[in-house]
């Protein structure tokens, strides 16, 4: 009788029920189709940290993830008129630029004031399923403020006063916009450049809790 009084209650089991619940140490599954990259195809990755893009309308999550091959991996999660979709990017170098898109084609999205329109130059060995043949800027650009933070739930401070760092974000993507090529342009000048595809949610075949 009295073991059973003191008996320790076992903790609640945390269930995930869609990937924009995913926090710190969670992980996702990966359907393995031949669609995606390797980076992608039937990979489990780990949720490293979420942090938070605050728009003028709205916010954005990013999910940062991790796989056997090491590669940071940014998710976030789309929802367009009742569709979700999940969109995966990697990070580029300035030579992959060149090789792909050629540096001085890719310059001119910064110094036309008309959306622009690139090409890619050539098939580069590894980013094959992550490139497409032509991508177009569909919108000027739009300002950020960025924190390494999660603030789903919670108020995403006011910008530079709680810590959110300035970055401008330039979009460009197919007709069908699977593929994307996005630009970041840092208060310090630094840019990134990220090639982001675009996959139904339902491509995330699983969801397990950390610890």
């Amino acid at each position: 009788m009295f073991s059973k009084l003191f008996k320790k209650k076992t903790a609640p089991v945390k269930l995930l029920e869609h990937p924009k619940d995913l926090k710190k140490g969670d992980m996702l599954q990966m359907i393995d189709s031949f669609a995606l990259p390797p980076e992608l195809k039937g990979q489990s990755l780990h949720v490293i940290s979420v942090n938070t893009y605050q728009y003028e309308y709205e916010n954005e999550f990013e999910f940062v993830l991790k796989g056997d091959g090491g590669t940071s991996i940014f998710l976030t999660i789309e929802n367009d008129d009742g569709e979700e979709w999940a969109n995966f990017s990697i990070k580029i170098q300035r030579q992959d630029v060149d090789d792909l898109f050629g540096l001085d084609q890719f310059a001119d999205i910064f110094d036309s004031e008309d959306l622009s329109e690139i090409t890619r130059q050539k098939e580069v060995a590894g980013f094959e399923r992550w490139t497409t043949d032509l991508y177009k800027q569909q919108s000027h650009p739009s300002t950020a403020y960025y924190y390494e933070k999660d603030y789903r739930g919670r108020s995403v401070p006011k910008h530079v006063e709680e810590g959110g760092e300035p970055v401008e974000v330039i979009c460009l993507s197919d007709p069908e916009e699977d593929f994307c090529v996005n630009i970041e342009v840092w208060d310090d000048g630094e840019t990134d450049v990220s090639l982001t595809l675009s996959r139904p949610i339902t491509d995330i075949v699983d969801l397990y809790p950390g610890n």
